[in-house]
């Protein structure tokens, strides 16, 4: 066997008289580099499912009407730390607006740190069987601060994905060329 010295009183075996191939590495390499692409995908297919998903919760329903609410009251949550030192107090906007078969209120599930105020304008869709589960209409259709986060996110991992695996097939075609 081959032990190549390194230094003064120091051996170490090469990976050839191990009898290791370079081949094996080369094809453990690859199959780890596509095993974290396909990893980065899911991830990253996810977080773009997930910033459309917060999107949707935002703009109207396609079978929806949407009109104007107003705010007419509001309700009250407090909550606390475990050590019970910090109370905060959080505000969810109740609106009530006109439907075709008479008034109808939607408590939002959001909440806000200010109370809102009373005689507040908003834009919200509803479905006609179902005026209490409207959906207050943020943004420019929809479009807010998370889900345009996890939508550019999730698109640009997606992009660097397609990007990498071009690299990778291009060098292995010109690498394997005779």
């Amino acid at each position: 066997m081959d032990f190549p010295v390194d230094g003064p009183g120091t051996r170490r075996r090469s990976r050839l008289a191990a009898g290791v191939d370079q081949g094996f590495y080369a094809e453990v390499v690859k199959v780890v580099n596509y095993m974290a692409l396909i990893l980065i995908a899911v991830i990253s297919t996810g977080i773009l499912g997930l910033g459309l998903e917060l999107r949707s919760d935002q703009s109207p329903y396609a079978d929806g009407i949407v009109t104007t609410a107003t705010t007419t009251s509001f309700r009250t949550e407090r909550s606390t730390t475990r050590k019970r030192r910090v109370w905060t107090t959080r505000y969810r906007p109740v609106y009530t607006f006109q439907t075709r078969t008479g008034e109808a209120t939607y408590d939002d599930p959001s909440t806000v740190r200010e109370p809102p105020q009373l005689g507040r304008t908003v834009e919200l869709s509803y479905r006609p069987s179902e005026p209490g589960r409207a959906r207050v209409l943020r943004g420019w259709h929809g479009w807010t601060v998370f889900p345009v986060m996890f939508t550019v996110i999730g698109a640009g991992l997606l992009a660097f994905i397609v990007y990498a695996l071009g690299v990778i097939l291009i060098r292995s075609r010109v690498v394997s060329r005779p």
